[in-house]
């Protein structure tokens, strides 16, 4: 039996270059309105600066926020950056995030890989092999700590001692741990290990062959299922997520494509930020049937989480209204409820 496709939104933490600088309260009436228009989770991604300048929330403690001012969506975080924050503490606080909500988190954790930010904050970074083992046993530590009553852990970068987690999640086993990027060596090897979920970000982004959205997906996938099959799990436990950009609908291009050209050319941008900010232009889509068919597309690939992002609020009321019913009427999709279990 076939998963439903499962509906969610890149919550604006900061300007994402289309909007004016962001505030709370326009994070919380976003959250709020997809809730009300039925969609099925609510995302945030971690930066500690990035855009024009303008505010940039933090991940975890604007989830906790928002777990208090809805009721029924999911709260995701796509995804943390394994080097800003110890994970213990990252499980600490999910599992409280988690037991809030009434088991409403999934925690997405990667690599990482805007140096800068942590340069301008003092913060440690590692080169790349140095990150991703660093990841690898992160994604121990947390799931000891969700699921012991007494965690020991001991690697290179990482030790427990008798950690006690309480509040426990309240799901169970533990809430999914979702890992971002697409490293074909290393970190699909690691999600196929720990992960729950999957979001292999977009083409540019990690290794591989360059390829077209959907072509990049289905490449990304067949590796990530040949380190299961290495590793003896079952891929189909795995979910795959995949973005729609909408954030040309309730804007006009010409201004927005104007700040992208403007901020591509900026000097004092890193290359890697360059990259990302052409390539998010590039795959705007413009109507609600070519997000539908896109959407198709990433579907008969294996994606059954579809995140939209940069969107207004008339994007989002337009996509619920235009798109998304048509994945779930006599499909057998519609929002997940809640599953509030208690504690063993």
């Amino acid at each position: 039996m076939s998963r439903p496709i499962r509906f969610g939104v890149m919550l604006p933490m900061w300007d994402y270059h289309v909007y004016e600088d962001v505030t709370f309260e326009q994070l919380a009436t976003m959250a709020r309105e997809a809730e009300r228009l039925r969609y099925d989770y609510v995302s945030v991604d971690d930066h500690l600066q990035r855009g024009r300048g303008g505010r940039v929330f933090e991940s975890l403690t604007t989830l906790s926020a928002l777990a208090a001012l809805t009721s029924r969506v999911r709260l995701l975080t796509t995804v943390l950056c394994t080097m800003y924050r110890p994970p213990g503490l990252v499980a600490k606080m999910g599992a409280t995030i988690d037991a809030m909500s009434g088991g409403r988190l999934e925690l997405g954790i990667g690599a990482g890989w805007k140096q800068e930010e942590a340069a301008a904050y003092g913060m440690p970074w590692d080169g790349t092999r140095g990150r991703l083992d660093r990841l690898e046993e992160a994604c121990q530590v947390i799931l000891a700590l969700w699921t012991q009553e007494e965690a020991h852990f001991k690697g290179k970068h990482y030790r427990l001692d008798g950690a006690a987690c309480n509040p426990r999640p309240a799901q169970r086993p533990h809430p999914p741990l979702w890992i971002g990027g697409g490293g074909e060596k290393r970190t699909l090897r690691i999600a196929a290990k720990y992960a729950d979920g999957v979001n292999f970000a977009g083409p540019g982004i990690g290794g591989g062959p360059k390829l077209g959205p959907v072509e990049y997906f289905a490449h990304k996938r067949n590796v990530l299922h040949a380190h299961c099959r290495e590793v003896g799990r079952d891929p189909s436990n795995i979910t795959l997520s995949c973005g729609i950009n909408i954030m040309l609908w309730g804007r006009s291009r010409d201004a927005v494509e104007a700040g992208f050209h403007g901020t591509a050319s900026h000097g004092a941008i890193s290359e890697p930020e360059r990259q990302r900010v052409k390539s998010t232009l590039a795959s705007a889509v413009q109507t609600s049937r070519e997000a539908a068919s896109l959407i198709e597309r990433y579907v008969a690939e294996g994606a059954t989480y579809v995140t939209i992002g940069r969107p207004s609020l008339d994007g989002l009321r337009q996509f619920a209204e235009d798109v998304i019913p048509q994945f779930r009427n006599g499909s057998g999709g519609g929002p997940r409820p809640v599953e509030k279990q208690s504690h063993a």
